[in-house]
């Protein structure tokens, strides 16, 4: 009986972590598909200027695809997703302010990075076009991290005549932004401004976050970026 018993328990050990292995293979190819259908209706509603197309019913499809994303991954607080956070994003979609270059005017949608630091501040980096003349902005932010939010306050917004060639690093851009190389092109945006910023959903490859704070308006918005450095 003993023997039984134990060749019974043996079993149920295996089939208990078949089953587990199953879930996670299931729970990682889900996670593949949610990350890839947000991207491409990100992608397909991108316009050819930042909040062109920032259509409700695009944030209705998108909402119910990162709920789901976020249920499928071990809850973290901001402190430990940083390490991820930190790098070059590009902007895919999003439907608030700050996603590009505000005060700007004419950032081009498919053309809008945030550099995010680990030493508590990022730049937002877009070409703009304003009536036929191309420039780049720059926006810098500073933040502080919360639990489940970063809080945030914009600190500067200087600009560049003329586009950045392709293939530029931006980080390379953010960092002469950092140390003051286009100072001498201060531009309108919304300096001194507070917000929050919650880093919803981050892996290696993609990056959701969702914000808002009074400064703001009253709504959340929505930001879907992917990690890549090069315009």
């Amino acid at each position: 009986m003993k023997m039984r018993h134990f060749f019974q328990a043996i079993l149920m050990t295996l089939s208990l972590g078949i089953t587990s292995t199953s879930l996670a293979q299931e729970n990682k190819d889900r996670i593949t598909e949610l990350k890839q259908q947000i991207l491409d209706i990100s992608r397909t509603a991108q316009g050819e200027y930042d909040g062109d197309d920032n259509d409700p019913t695009v944030r209705a499809k998108l909402d119910p695809l990162v709920d789901e994303l976020i249920t499928l991954v071990p809850k973290r607080t901001e402190t430990e997703k940083l390490p991820q956070v930190v790098g070059a994003w590009k902007q895919v979609w999003a439907d608030g302010p700050g996603g590009g270059s505000p005060g700007s005017g004419g950032a081009l949608g498919a053309a809008i990075f945030q550099v995010v630091f680990p030493d508590g501040y990022y730049w937002n980096v877009a070409k703009n076009k304003i009536a036929g003349v191309e420039s780049m902005g720059f926006l810098r932010g500073k933040f502080d991290i919360d639990v489940d939010k970063l809080n945030i306050e914009f600190t500067k917004s200087v600009g560049a005549p003329g586009w950045s060639a392709p293939g530029t690093e931006s980080y390379m851009l953010a960092m002469r932004a950092e140390v003051g190389t286009y100072d001498s092109v201060p531009t309108p945006g919304p300096i001194g401004k507070k917000g929050f910023l919650a880093n919803t959903y981050v892996d290696e490859d993609i990056r959701i976050c969702r914000g808002g704070g009074d400064d703001f308006g009253t709504g959340t918005y929505l930001y879907v970026l992917e990690r890549k450095s090069q315009f």
